[in-house]
């Protein structure tokens, strides 16, 4: 038994047509240029770049205090001066310790 009664003969074609219509709607709305497909990649994309200008953010934060701390911190541009530069002050004696050389003759 069916729910509807069959449509007309000239109506046919029309109803085939326009079943087809939306049937390829319905896949330029999934798969087309600016469809679902798109969209979620375009969301994924969007998050990769907020993930990015976190990490920057997070960057720029440390360099600016960095960037404090060698303007006013003379204790911190000490360190860092000794650590980098091998510097040491008046009256410091440096004592520097050379790795064994193993010895001749000795496995």
């Amino acid at each position: 038994m069916a729910l509807l009664p069959p449509p007309p003969r000239k109506y046919k074609g029309t109803l085939i047509a326009c079943v087809v219509a939306l049937v390829l709607f319905v896949i330029a709305a999934v798969w087309g240029d600016h469809g679902l497909v798109h969209l979620l990649h375009l969301r994924s994309e969007q998050a990769d770049l907020e993930h990015t200008a976190f990490e920057l953010q997070q960057s720029n934060e440390h360099m600016r205090q960095r960037i404090r701390r060698l303007e006013s911190d003379d204790w911190y541009v000490e360190k860092l001066a000794r650590e980098r530069l091998g510097m040491v002050k008046s009256g410091e004696i440096v004592y520097r310790v050379a790795a064994p050389t193993p010895a001749a003759g000795l496995p």
